[in-house]
């Protein structure tokens, strides 16, 4: 059968109640694609999708992202909703398309620091005085979206940093991610800490390398939380000078944690 191809550039994100989910940016970069609800393959964006049909049927798409920043792994992401198109046969043609999606109404949102007001963060060790701490910058020409961002600046005084939000988050058990915009020039991690049976324990799961442009991340936090089921989080960001630098700065934008 001559395909019909569908050309998808961008996936196009929204939401009815900004308040809640926080930012639509999203970093979506495989559309998951299904013809009558039978599987036809993952493919990459911008890309051309070949659907084999020569009658008329519903193309749905889902939305995948890379897995704690491993680029060949990807996954579909379970938060985002499903778009579907109906398709007329026309081989050999091309139609273009832009994917709709928006957060499931099943989604909940335990946690967001986008620094538009404040800054939740704080030193795990005060004592340090080596470790700077993440500051809230209202430096238009250092923040993503709004009015404000995290900005950890690194020097030879000051080479390392390890803060922690100073709040406790509540994660149900089950799969849960946490979102972060960043820009750095020089790597840094995230995880997290909660105490179980009176121990303090803490993780960091996954780390971010240098990249001096706007960028999205995802990490999967389902691992931790269903090793330490407890009813309150926190997150951690560490960095640190690397080899042969003298100065590194971390900005960071929309932390959010999502899940069910």
């Amino acid at each position: 059968t001559v395909p019909t191809y569908v050309q998808i550039d961008s996936f196009v994100m929204t939401t009815d109640n900004p308040t809640a989910t926080g930012t639509v940016n999203q970093k979506i970069l495989t559309p998951w694609i299904y013809f009558n609800n039978s599987p036809l393959g993952v493919y990459n964006i911008p890309g051309r999708i070949p659907i084999p049909t020569d009658k008329p049927g519903t193309v749905q798409i889902g939305a995948g992202i890379t897995f704690n920043g491993l680029g060949d792994y990807q996954i579909l992401y379970p938060f985002f909703t499903f778009d579907t198109m109906y398709l007329q046969p026309n081989p050999g043609k091309i139609v273009n398309y832009s994917p709709k999606i928006k957060y499931t109404e099943a989604t909940t949102f335990p946690w967001k620091e986008d620094f538009e007001t404040g800054n939740t963060f704080i030193k795990v060790n005060s004592d340090n005085t080596e470790d700077t701490s993440i500051v809230r910058t209202a430096d238009k020409s250092k923040v993503f979206e709004g009015g404000g961002a995290g900005y950890i600046v690194l020097d030879s005084k000051h080479p390392s940093s390890q803060n922690i939000n100073n709040t406790n988050i509540a994660i149900k058990a089950g799969d849960a991610y946490l979102e972060i915009n960043y820009k750095c020039n020089t790597p840094f991690e995230v995880g997290l800490q909660t105490t179980k049976n009176g121990t303090l324990v803490y993780e960091y799961i996954a780390g971010v390398k240098p990249n001096e442009n706007w960028n999205k991340f995802y990490v999967s936090l389902q691992k931790f939380v269903g090793t330490y089921n407890t009813n309150a989080y926190r997150v951690m960001i560490k960095t640190n000078l690397q080899e042969g630098q003298s100065e590194g700065y971390v900005l960071l934008d929309n932390l959010k944690i999502v899940s069910y």
